[in-house]
């Protein structure tokens, strides 16, 4: 009886398990699913996540549970889901902001948001300016005009890096002085912002329109290059000769390092198809944000591109790590 070599055995092995680890996903997902939100309840990003989960999960065939870990801008959540099981039931929703936290944090849980999988684009929020009742402006040049008056006496808010970006930049555009009042979300700093112990923020349409609806808050202008067909009356900053104010807003999908590929790539199919679904559109119409799906690749790229957007603005900024 002639022995079989031993590297002729180990070469067998390998090669069933080549074959076979992407039948050992074959039935995924077998359990509900975990999208990790960085964010508090009610929020803009917050909204947009559970109206993606409620229709994702009916292509996964599994419930899609929506947990809230704010905090530390995102850190919190970022670093519950890098050292989560790499099997696909535990991702994160991220903000553009999010690829920041290392520049920004000295104790930050990564090094690079290049170290997840990127799965999916989500889509990308619109920004706007939104000022309480109680300032005296109604228009972008008036708001200017009362801020330049009481230097360094209004202040504003901010719910994420991305709001902060974007304000900064207004800020020094506009050549006027306030005093930052960070929030863990968007919707916590409604309510002073409503009351008026804030005077601005500039935030995502679905977390300030429905109190501009109800008169508590006006909104002054757009974020972008082209006004949102959600609010065709409302001008964009570029228009009334404020320049040069923006910031990225994507909405995206990752999971922790090493989740296999033929999980991400199911994901993927998952989420084009989930953005693809008429209610789900409707949905994001009313929340203005803008559907946007892309290829595991296509998402690194984005993440690649604005660490460098990131990067020179802290930099341009002199933005100290804290």
């Amino acid at each position: 009886m002639k022995t079989i070599p031993i590297i002729c055995i180990a070469a067998c092995w390998s090669l069933l398990a080549t074959l076979t680890t992407p039948l050992a996903w074959a039935a995924y997902p077998e359990k509900p699913v975990k999208l990790v939100v960085p964010f508090p309840p009610g929020g803009a990003s917050d909204t947009a996540a559970r109206s993606l989960a409620q229709v994702l999960g009916k292509s996964l065939g599994q419930v899609v549970v929506v947990e809230n870990r704010p905090g530390a801008s995102g850190a919190i959540a970022a670093q519950s889901v890098l050292t989560a099981q790499p099997d696909g039931y535990t991702l994160l929703w991220s903000s553009a902001s999010m690829v920041a936290i290392p520049q920004l944090q000295k104790a930050a849980p990564f090094r690079s948001f290049a170290e997840f999988a990127p799965v999916s684009m989500v889509g990308r929020l619109t920004f706007c300016m939104f000022v309480p009742n109680s300032v005296p402006a109604t228009s972008v040049a008036e708001f200017i005009k009362h801020a330049r008056a009481n230097p360094g006496k209004l202040s504003y808010a901010t719910g994420s890096l991305g709001e902060y970006m974007v304000t900064t930049e207004f800020l020094k555009a506009a050549g006027i002085d306030l005093v930052q009042v960070p929030y863990k979300g968007g919707a916590q700093a409604m309510p002073d912002l409503i009351t008026g112990r804030v005077q601005l923020n500039f935030g995502p349409y679905a977390g300030g329109y429905p109190h501009v609806k109800d008169g508590k808050l006006r909104m002054l202008a757009m974020v972008g290059t082209a006004r949102s067909p959600v609010a065709p009356d409302l001008p964009t900053l570029a228009e009334l000769g404020v320049m040069n104010v923006s910031s990225p807003t994507w909405q995206a999908v990752f999971a922790p390092p090493g989740t296999p590929r033929a999980v991400v790539d199911r994901l993927a199919r998952d989420i084009a198809t989930a953005l693809n679904d008429s209610t789900l559109r409707e949905q994001f119409q009313r929340q203005a944000v803008q559907p946007e799906a892309t290829t595991p690749e296509g998402l690194a790229k984005v993440v690649l591109e604005d660490t460098e957007t990131w990067k020179r603005f802290i930099r341009d900024h002199n933005i100290p790590q804290e």
